[in-house]
Formats: C-alpha cells, structure tokens, sequence
C-alpha cells in the first residue's frame, strides 16, 4: 500500500476513534474503547461484505477545503443498539432504525464528524466545513446498487473496534479515492523533501602550495557578497498567561433595521423578520468576531448551538488579536 496512505489512515483513524469515544461516552454515560486497525483499499463489492446482514450507511459532504463524501458504515443491529443506549436504554435491538431513532444516530455521528474535522483542519492549517449527516438503513447488497446510495469507490476502509459492556461492534470510516488523494495533500503526506545542497568541495593543495598564505575565512565570504545577521528570535508573546481569560461568545441568528417608530409599535406576539434564510447557518461570534457557523440544537430541554464549520485555532487567534 502506498506509505502516504497508510499514514493517512494513522492520523484519520486516530481522530475519529478519540473523537467517538468521547462522543459517544459523552452521550450515554458510559465508557467506551474504540481502537482504529490497519486501512485497506476496498469496492462496492468488499462493502456488501463487511457486515452478514442490513446495515446503516452515514454520510456527510465536505463543502469546504476539500469536496467529496465521507461515510461511515456499521451493522443494523448493533446501530439500533447504540442508539438505545442514547436515549437513555440499556442497549436493546430493533429491527429498524426511523424516526427519534434515526434522528438520534445522526446526531451522534454530527458531533463525532464535528470534533474528529476540528482536529484535521488543525492538522490542515484551514478551515474544513462539512454538511450535515444523512442516515441510510440498507439491505441491499448487489454493489452496482450500492454505489447509487453511496457514490462511486474505491475507498480507503478503516475499521474502528468499538467495544462497550452491552455492545460489540466494528464500525468502518469509508474515505471515497478523489477525497483520500485530497486529504493526503492536505496533510502534507507523501510530499518528496527537498534534496539536500551538496557540500562544495575543499581546495586541493600541492606541497608546493602549503607555504603561500591563503585568505582568512572572513576574507573569503566577504569577497562572494555581505554575510546576513542572524535573525532574531521571534516574540511568541505570554500567550498562555491569556488561555484563561473568559470571553462573551455570542450566537447571531440574524439582523435587521426597523425605523424607530416602527420600534416603539412593538407589542408581545410581534413578528421580525431577519435577513438569514430559515436553513442558513447561525454565526458564533466572540468579542464581536465571528469564528463559527453552526445551527442551534435543543440539549436537555435548553438551546445549544452546533459546529458546523469554524476557523482554525490559529485564524481563531489572529482574529482576536
């Protein structure tokens, strides 16, 4: 296998096992061990034979940064199992995953994605905004079929062992051929180094040539051109004396402008129209500056807002300096 790609699938698999695990720990109230194995390059046909019977299909665009389908794969069964276990079961089996049910192990595999893309955009050093999760229960197993639902292959397979007291199971991050290659150069991998400048030669001397007086070193550079002065250090500054300072965040769903007369109109049941689509992104802002896009989720009965898209840390900082 090409040595880009396994490394590749070191650093994909690392960032969705810890991301998963914390999710999924997070969202049950359990401990979870999800350990990422060794990638192979499979077909349409190889998918059909990952699992013995029906299994869930997620799947999430890239929209920014690198475009092309990123899917996860894992048994009905244990789908249906793992959503129990979210919404507060003890882990029970269904025969089908709709409704709550579907809607829950979207929510889970977003805020996996979520967190596991934060951790590659950093890699990236850019932002790498996705979409949101689409769910397919699928029993279908001829692979010409099967690429109708999940786009054309091959793809880079990596296995994730999830284990968990009540449930077992391997779940497969599926990475499509055009977005592994665009991953690969995002990460910096498999690029060739630069060759080294080969050493110039040391001066030959002949017994005859061992008593002439030859030019100080100094001399001798001074002759080709001025020396540079070494460049000084660069002042990171006391960063971390800040990492603890609290500041207001801020989630804008939208704006508007209204004359004040129309302001002083303004009575309980009154309806503002704001200047953002029903189905657009809600902004996070901080100290006035946006940073994310995401969408507002109701978590134990209060509003939260979820991440769809945000700046990288290092744009975060720049952006608040």
């Amino acid at each position: 296998m090409d040595p880009a790609l396994e490394e590749l699938g070191k650093k994909v698999g690392g960032c969705f096992a810890e991301s998963m695990g914390s999710v999924f720990s997070m969202l049950t109230g359990r401990d979870f061990a999800i350990t990422p194995k060794d990638g192979a390059l499979v077909d349409h046909a190889g998918i059909t034979a990952l699992y013995d019977g029906p299994a869930v299909y997620a799947k999430v665009q890239y929209t920014k940064g690198m475009t092309g389908p990123m899917l996860f794969a894992m048994p009905l069964k244990e789908g249906t199992m793992l959503v129990d276990l979210m919404l507060g079961g003890d882990g029970a089996a269904s025969e089908e995953l709709a409704g709550d049910s579907k809607d829950a192990l979207a929510e889970t595999i977003n805020q996996s994605m979520g967190s596991a893309n934060q951790a590659l955009s950093d890699m990236a050093g850019e932002t790498l905004s996705i979409s949101n999760v689409e769910i397919h229960a699928s029993t279908e197993t001829d692979p010409a079929k099967l690429e109708e639902l999940l786009g054309p292959g091959p793809f880079f397979d990596l296995p994730l062992d999830t284990a968990q007291e009540s449930l077992q199971a391997v779940i497969h991050v599926l990475i499509p051929d055009l977005l592994a290659e665009q991953m690969k150069r995002k990460l910096g991998l498999g690029e060739a180094a630069a060759p080294a400048p080969e050493p110039e030669p040391e001066p030959v001397r002949t017994p005859e040539a061992a008593p002439v007086s030859a030019p100080a070193p100094t001399a001798s550079r001074a002759a080709s051109g001025p020396v540079a002065a070494p460049s000084a250090p660069v002042d990171t500054g006391n960063l971390d004396l800040l990492l603890d300072i609290e500041l207001p965040l801020m989630v804008r769903m939208g704006q508007t402008e209204m004359p004040l007369g129309d302001l002083l109109k303004l009575t309980p049941g009154s309806i503002l129209e704001l200047n953002r689509a029903a189905d657009a992104p809600v902004e996070l802002l901080v100290n006035g500056k946006q940073i994310a896009k995401g969408e507002v989720v109701v978590v134990d009965g209060n509003f939260a807002f979820r991440i769809t898209e945000i700046e990288s840390a290092a744009a975060r900082l720049k952006s608040l300096a």
